[in-house]
């Protein structure tokens, strides 16, 4: 019995020291703790986040709804700031941001004028995005963008199968036309998820690409590296599903910018010609090869749209009539029914005008400022690299349409653009998971 009693109390001792050291662990160092809960994964990280960001959190992945049901949640945050205050502080801090604002005021200006009403309403869609921008710019730190960018990427890999399910017909027998007023009925057999246009989705696709580039050049997490792997191949099986001819260069383009940006010897090189030997095995592949063959009846109409949109721009050169003016001012000169010019650089200069687009250009001069200063330092390659390919991906993929100025994909441009600020303060040692 005294044995006995003696092995208790030896065993309690020991599970004392065992819990106090757990607690030490996870409590008394928070460091430690940290280290942990990186080992764990995005789960841990959630909980986490404190509940301002969480409902940011929340915020942000909830663009992965379609976008009414986004757009609903959207409001409703703005008014979440509204109530609690914080709406005051943020209206102030958008001094900051001049340019921006004469540009938005403008936008909303000459649309007034020529009575365009939707473009109107896309200008103050304009004024809440910086809104919303500012205060996530005010909120973001290294570690909570890190965490949007895998969630991103999580979100992406789940909108893949589900563009599997499309490309496939699996899902076709039940109704989720809810998801988009007209899914699958304008773009039959081409897979567009909850991003309302097959192309939106492209660019989404290209996007999270460069994001599975960027994680997994910066992170010593082998699992990370794993599901980078596997989610940049998975995206490139969705961007496939969703027959746009235009994303493949633009994500070949992208790809190799961010190699170049940030591997500096040969392998940069091969890893180029990787790249593009599997985006060409892509483009010409079964599903995206029905679709070449009417390249030459599509350019034919895209060439068409393009001089309706000049001839309007020559009309009004200077002021523009607002966002969405191809689709206000097209019944002018007898042109046929299209959403805008189907290119970025048209539509632009057509919306805006020579005045707009310059005020345009000007606001883009400081984040580019803020980049070259990144670019000094040598362990901020991948960083850069992730910035350039996302500019990139917009460049090429915008000479044949206008996929960028959607809620979601704009939305998810600025998540990730909007960060420069932030990562030009953190060194270069916190970059890396």
């Amino acid at each position: 019995m005294w044995r006995k009693r003696v092995h208790c109390s030896q065993m309690t001792e020991k599970m004392v020291e065992y819990k106090d050291s757990l607690a030490f662990i996870f409590w008394r160092n928070p460091e430690q703790k940290g280290s942990v809960l990186k080992s764990i994964g995005l789960l841990d990280k959630i909980r986490g986040l404190s509940k301002k960001d969480f409902f940011l959190y929340l915020m942000i992945i909830s663009i992965f709804l379609p976008f009414y049901l986004f757009l609903g949640l959207f409001a409703l945050y703005l008014i979440g700031l509204l109530v609690t205050g914080e709406m005051k502080g943020i209206i102030k801090g958008l001094a900051k941001h001049p340019v921006l604002l004469f540009f938005i005021a403008y936008s909303s200006i000459i649309s007034i004028v020529a009575k365009n009403w939707l473009g109107l309403v896309a200008s103050l869609l304009m004024f809440l995005f910086l809104i919303f921008f500012s205060f996530y710019q005010k909120r973001l730190t290294h570690a909570f963008f890190r965490l949007i960018l895998q969630t991103i990427l999580f979100g992406s890999v789940l909108s893949a199968a589900f563009a599997t399910l499309e490309h496939f017909q699996i899902v076709k027998k039940f109704n989720y036309a809810f998801l988009s007023p007209n899914m699958q009925v304008w773009h039959q057999n081409r897979a567009e998820v909850t991003f309302f246009n097959p192309n939106y989705y492209g660019i989404i696709c290209c996007f999270c690409i460069m994001i599975a580039f960027y994680l997994f050049t910066t992170t010593k997490l082998n699992w990370l590296k794993v599901f980078c792997v596997i989610a940049g191949f998975v995206n490139l099986f969705g961007l496939n599903f969703t027959q746009n001819r235009t994303a493949f260069p633009a994500i070949i383009a992208g790809a190799i910018i961010y190699l170049f940006t940030t591997i500096k010897n040969w392998k940069a090189f091969w890893l180029s010609i990787g790249v593009f030997a599997i985006g060409l095995s892509f483009l010409f592949s079964s599903d995206l090869g029905v679709r070449m063959g009417t390249l030459d009846s599509s350019m034919e109409e895209r060439i068409s749209i393009w001089d309706a949109g000049m001839a309007l721009f020559k009309q009004n050169p200077f002021w523009g009539e607002g966002p969405l003016t191809y689709m206000h001012s097209y019944p002018r000169i007898n042109a046929p029914y299209h959403e805008h010019a189907h290119s970025l650089y048209i539509d632009t200069i057509l919306s805006y005008g020579i005045v707009g687009t310059i005020l345009l250009a000007l606001s883009s001069v400081a984040p580019v400022r803020l980049m070259m200063d990144m670019s000094q330092e040598s362990g901020k390659r991948p960083i850069i690299g992730l910035y350039l390919s996302f500019l990139t991906v917009v460049a090429v993929h915008g000479i044949f349409d206008l996929a960028l100025f959607w809620i979601q994909s704009g939305f998810i441009f600025l998540l990730v653009m909007c960060s420069i600020p932030l990562e030009r303060r953190t060194l270069v040692s916190d970059m890396t998971d």
